[in-house]
């Protein structure tokens, strides 16, 4: 009986021969980035790129072959089909940075942050809980509370101790402050928590809503950055693992859209009935 070999088809030989011509060396994405800029030579590319000159021109002839290059004299650059290629490859290549770069963090992310291009997270700033100092993550926001002049905090809980902070920088420096939060978790903070009070007096202000059904992550946003915190479930309990700070455009604007919509879709807690409790 013949045996049938199940070969990969022949346009994903030929997707995978294409990436690995850029996967082969950092020269040939180096050559390729430098023709971006526009029409240069071969010896402009090696000083550009620090390869070597049969190392260029190698690239070079085989960018021509795939019809990724042209050539004019001694000036060589892109086609339509070789820009096509080269920003298609930066991005593949960003993302898969980014991925490397969240690493364990990837498993930690909040399910809305995974709509996002990994590649935003090449340059986030990692901030984990480990000794010998475990408060890093909370430092950090307690710090850019001192320092923002705006904070938007979308959040399933409120803590004590960002409750406390804004309180204060809004009665010493007029801080702007808006709060987005689980209806839920406010119904459950007892007559005698310490927040309440605190808590109304920003509802009087009408800068807290709250949201039935709950909140998918806990963020703040600031001037300049959002902050994600992250964590796992564990013996069904929310364990922190650290927080996830941004500062790339894409991202903050993701993070301000989504603050909004459940802005829009939350009701203004009534200070009556904080004080109810």
């Amino acid at each position: 009986m013949a045996s049938h070999c199940h070969a990969l088809p022949t346009n994903m030989d030929s997707a995978l021969d294409a990436i690995q011509f850029f996967a082969d060396s950092a020269n040939s994405v180096h050559v390729f980035e430098a023709l971006t800029a526009g029409s240069t030579t071969s010896r402009d590319l090696t000083e550009q790129t620090g390869a070597s000159r049969s190392t260029v021109a190698r690239i070079l002839d085989k960018g021509e072959s795939r019809g990724w290059i042209t050539s004019e004299g001694s000036q060589y650059e892109l086609t339509e089909e070789g820009e096509i290629m080269t920003a298609e490859f930066r991005t593949y290549l960003q993302t898969v940075e980014g991925i490397q770069h969240l690493g364990d963090a990837i498993e930690w992310l909040p399910a809305p942050v995974h709509s996002l291009d990994y590649r935003h997270f090449r340059t986030a700033d990692l901030i984990t809980p480990k000794t010998p100092t475990p408060s890093r993550p909370y430092d950090h926001v307690a710090e850019k509370i001192r320092s923002t002049d705006e904070v938007r905090s979308l959040v399933e809980v409120t803590l004590p101790r960002y409750v406390t902070l804004i309180h204060d920088q809004v009665n010493e420096r007029q801080l702007d402050t808006e709060l987005v939060i689980d209806a839920d978790w406010i119904e459950t903070l007892p007559a005698e928590s310490e927040q309440l009070p605190l808590l109304r007096a920003r509802a009087e202000r009408d800068s807290i809503w709250t949201c039935d059904g709950g909140v998918p992550l806990n963020m703040h946003l600031f001037d300049d950055s959002v902050a994600i915190w992250l964590g796992e479930d564990r013996d069904e309990e929310r364990v922190v693992r650290g927080l996830l700070v941004v500062e790339v455009p894409a991202v903050l604007s993701w993070a301000e859209g989504l603050y909004e919509d459940y802005r829009n879709e939350g009701e203004l807690l009534d200070p009556a009935t904080v004080s109810a409790r």
